[in-house]
């Protein structure tokens, strides 16, 4: 059976071009999951997941790639969390990844309710802003996903649930105001953080913070506009908007 083409692929042969690089990254961050769909594969607690994001979720992976992990927790927190979390950093170390970068964002655990709950407000701090949005639109689950998707689904809840007033209250689905708000606070969030971030590490990796900024965090954010913008578009969202609205009012 041939494999489904990507939407990079239909258009590489639309336009009758021949990308290998991105072809070749493709095929790296495939051989990397599947490793490591191995060697967490039963060997997490219930009610986690390892949660990478970058170029691993995107399928873009060179042989210079970092890994920007968390420790996704959706359950009881218990001590063994913190075993776990060295455990991790060491498979990843032993095969091959780099180390997260120095802020405190990824390498680390994350527990479900700040994700869910933390919407907005002083508690709703730039590093939980930045994992709820990339755990939406760039993260990818090794091991056991469980976690990881029951999180996604309620992160999604919270934002249309929450969207009364502008959600609801027509025939058509509309384009979910509260999700679409967020996201644009977390590109501002990004590139005001841009600036800090070079003055605090004296210019060290400009070229690639700038590169990054440029084409990889503004994809992220584009793509995020474009899921919110096509939900009128998506006949499967009328019963979406129904079946949220008569949940909100139960």
């Amino acid at each position: 059976m041939a494999t489904e083409q990507s939407p990079v692929e239909k258009l590489e042969r639309s336009l009758g071009r021949e990308w290998n690089g991105i072809r070749k990254a493709r095929q790296t961050t495939t051989a990397k999951r599947t490793l490591l769909d191995g060697v967490f594969q039963g060997k997490i607690a219930r009610d986690t997941s390892v949660v990478l994001f970058g170029s691993i979720a995107r399928e873009e992976m060179t042989s210079g790639s970092d890994a920007d992990w968390i420790l996704l927790v959706d359950g009881q927190a218990v001590p063994e969390h913190e075993d776990q979390k060295r455990d991790i950093s060491r498979s990843l170390a032993e095969n091959g990844f780099g180390e997260p970068g120095s802020s405190g964002i990824f390498g680390t655990m994350v527990g479900s309710h700040s994700l869910v709950h933390e919407i907005g407000g002083e508690d709703d701090t730039n590093s939980n802003t930045t994992r709820r949005i990339l755990l939406l639109l760039e993260s990818l689950a090794v091991g056991d996903p469980a976690a990881h998707t029951r999180v996604r689904q309620q992160i999604l809840n919270r934002y249309l649930r929450d969207d009364r007033g502008l959600l609801y209250g027509s025939g058509r689905f509309r384009v979910p105001r509260f999700l679409l708000n967020d996201l644009t606070r977390y590109w501002r969030t990004i590139t005001v953080d841009f600036v800090y971030k070079q003055r605090s590490g004296a210019g060290k990796k400009w070229a690639l913070r700038n590169a990054k900024l440029r084409i990889s965090r503004k994809l992220v954010f584009t793509s995020g506009l474009l899921r919110c913008f096509f939900c009128h578009l998506d006949q499967n969202a009328v019963g979406a908007r129904q079946d949220l609205g008569s949940r909100a009012e139960a």
